[in-house]
């Protein structure tokens, strides 16, 4: 039993420093003030943080985030008074749903009743809410029999840097090259499916779901001949394949997700790459983050945040120098020690190729929704719903979002 942020090497004596170091930079800049206020902000995210723990149980990684998803879902809480009675009706309680009779229909999210359902419903989530960068696809999950909420399905930009992907793969070095590959991947920060749906496996089809040949042509379609916000350059509107990580530690949900089979063998929706190392801003709340950024302009008035600053990359950058600016061990800091499987949902055959950048043609999958779903219906649903019957629905949203 120990401190998981003590086995990265911090102590809290390290961190909560009785005479602070910081740079000549907030002295110049007569920031001590603003600087002392970081300080003690960062201070208290890092003593709730502060607990004894078993590593290996999720109930720890569950309880790890949780003050930052309070304080995140804390700034919703007016919105969602308001806008539960309008949507609660889409979240089904047990009794409503008929495993059986069950109808999957996957819609692409271009209004804003359907993006106020997903903001909703992503607000249960264990992990903090984050509305996701850089290009974007969101996908609401329903029930045809009975017109609820199955899940939901985010995508968003791939990060250029994630050593589990570039371990496996051989993307090019060239950074422009690597650029314009890992730009026809897109990442998974929200997948899931919500009670009582959760209970049959649900979580399942919504992987299947961002398997599906739907969601390559919504990308192309989407894409095709945009120019990007950074750079201004028309990438191809290609989509090879979706990074995703589990939300705590090894994956029950992409483990040995089955689409099917060739005969005798399974073929598997998801390849594992391994884990990431740890390393990030997971565990500072977007509310403290907010702050960070405030005074990181007043440190660096002339150095603009590219990508809106909402990018990991960028977040983790402005996270680090207001550390560093503070006197604080920015290295030791940004390793919260979270070990989450990273996963790739393939759309072509020949995935190793393409990302390798050799120039072959993508041999597409193009499995159709309808076929996927069929699919899990008949080896995920039902079998499970002959073993195991939920109490949870729209009921236990409510409570875990506040609005009861």
């Amino acid at each position: 039993m120990h401190s998981s942020l003590a086995e990265s090497g911090i102590q809290q004596s390290e961190s909560l420093e009785e005479v602070p170091n910081f740079s000549p930079l907030v002295h110049e800049k007569k920031l001590e003030n603003e600087a002392q206020e970081m300080l003690e902000a960062i201070n208290q995210e890092l003593r709730n943080l502060m607990r004894i723990v078993n590593p290996d149980e999720k109930s720890h990684y569950r309880s790890y985030t949780n003050h930052s998803r309070l304080i995140a879902l804390e700034k919703h809480q007016k919105w969602l008074a308001n806008n539960w009675p309008k949507y609660s009706h889409v979240f089904a309680e047990p009794q409503e749903v008929d495993p059986s009779a069950i109808k999957p229909r996957l819609e692409l999210i271009e209004q804003r009743s359907q993006r106020d359902i997903f903001r909703v419903a992503r607000l249960y989530w264990n992990l903090p809410y984050s509305r996701g960068y850089g290009r974007r696809l969101e996908y609401l999950l329903w029930d045809d029999s009975n017109k609820k909420l199955i899940g939901l399905l985010g995508l968003q930009s791939a990060p250029i840097a994630l050593s589990a992907r570039d371990r496996t793969f051989n993307i090019p070095r060239d950074k422009e090259r690597k650029i314009e590959i890992v730009n026809q991947t897109m990442d998974a920060y929200t997948l899931g499916a919500l009670p009582p749906y959760s209970d049959l496996l649900a979580g399942k089809l919504v992987v299947l779901a961002a398997a599906s040949q739907e969601v390559r042509k919504d990308y192309e379609r989407r894409y095709e001949g945009r120019k990007t916000v950074m750079r201004e350059r028309v990438l191809p509107a290609v989509l090879i394949g979706i990074t995703t990580l589990s939300a705590f530690g090894r994956s029950s949900l992409y483990n040995r997700v089955s689409k099917g089979s060739n005969g005798k063998q399974n073929q598997w929706a998801t390849i594992s790459l391994g884990a990431c190392e740890g390393w990030g801003t997971l565990h500072f709340s977007d509310a403290l983050y907010a702050q960070m950024k405030t005074f990181h302009k007043q440190l660096f008035p002339d150095k603009p945040l590219r990508g809106f600053g909402t990018g990991p990359k960028i977040r983790l950058q402005v996270t680090k120098r207001v550390l560093k600016n503070l006197g604080l061990p920015e290295g030791k800091l940004t390793r919260h020690n979270l070990k989450r499987e990273v996963f790739m949902i393939p759309h072509v055959e020949n995935l190793d190729e393409v990302l390798s950048g050799t120039g072959e043609v993508p041999i597409y999958n193009d499995d159709p929704f309808d076929e996927l779903a069929t699919f899990w219906k008949e080896r995920y649903c039902l079998p499970r719903s002959s073993l195991r019957c939920s109490i949870e629905g729209k009921h236990t949203i409510a409570l875990a979002i506040g609005v009861l």
